[in-house]
């Protein structure tokens, strides 16, 4: 079981700056770190060079030079439970969303959400799995990039159990591709339609006349609050949007089924 996280003591050594051989030790492990210690300082003497262009530990270029290094191992010849908690100052449905989409892209599906915490300082959520390979901060660290999320520390709470601090302050979740200001198609969906529209001023949607499409639509903040909501009982072919101050991202689906929109929807967003 993971063990009592202090949100306080996180937060303060966050503040201290980043620990390069604090972090090897908790992705190897204090045993194997001990073994190696004098091969390791040689091998990462430069610690400058394990840093990216955002002042951020780069979590890929460390994992990669352990392994090259015969260092890290990952894999493992059954299943072992894995306890990750991380830790966030933002949002928490915006870390939510995000570490778990970026979770089941490197194939890590199934996992339990444990618990989800929250107080002024930030947010602890913490999920277990069941796995042959640990967690590859390499891996994660590319995979939360892509949307501007990086990973500040590493901490080993245990054989298996770690806590990750994740900076999301300018996270820019992955969003259907459209085209501003001309009426763009969006094709049949396997999911509800989820737009970036910072700096857009309104929407017009439009069913086809074929389809039967029971609107739910959400335009939500850059945090993913709840910004306003448009929810129909009825089949609809057009929907005008306008929309509120700080608008970041809007949720298209359908009330019911995305059956109802099988051959998608046209819309036009307006650029401020």
């Amino acid at each position: 079981m993971v063990k009592s996280i202090s949100l306080l003591f996180i937060l303060a050594m966050s503040c201290f700056g980043f620990d390069l051989y604090s972090n090897i030790k908790s992705i190897i492990s204090e045993q194997t770190y001990a073994k190696n210690r004098d091969k390791i300082e040689k091998i990462f003497a430069i610690q400058s060079e394990f840093i990216d262009n955002n002042g951020n530990p780069n979590y890929a270029k460390i994992t990669n030079t352990l392994r090259v290094n015969s260092l890290l191992n990952i894999s493992y010849s059954k299943p072992v439970n894995l306890e990750i908690a991380f830790y966030s100052p933002t949002s928490d449905i915006l870390m939510f969303k995000s570490i778990s989409e970026a979770l089941k892209s490197i194939g890590y599906s199934y996992f339990l959400s444990k618990s989800l915490k929250s107080n002024t300082e930030g947010i602890v959520w913490q999920i277990s799995m069941s796995s042959r390979f640990i967690l590859d901060p390499g891996t994660l660290y590319k995979e939360l990039g892509k949307n501007q999320i990086f990973i500040k520390d590493i901490k080993r709470d245990g054989e298996f159990s770690f806590t990750y601090s994740i900076d999301a302050s300018q996270a820019v979740l992955s969003t259907h591709d459209y085209i501003s200001d001309v009426e763009f198609d969006l094709a049949k969906p396997l999911e509800p339609y989820f737009l970036n529209i910072n700096q857009k001023s309104e929407a017009l949607i439009k069913s086809y006349i074929s389809d039967s499409w029971i609107c739910d639509i959400r335009v939500l903040d850059r945090d993913l609050n709840l910004i306003t909501q448009i929810k129909s009982d009825k089949p609809e072919k057009e929907i005008y949007i306008k929309f509120p101050p700080n608008s970041y991202y809007l949720l298209i689906d359908d009330a019911f089924s995305l059956e109802n929109i099988k051959r998608g929807l046209k819309i036009y967003i307006k650029s401020n």
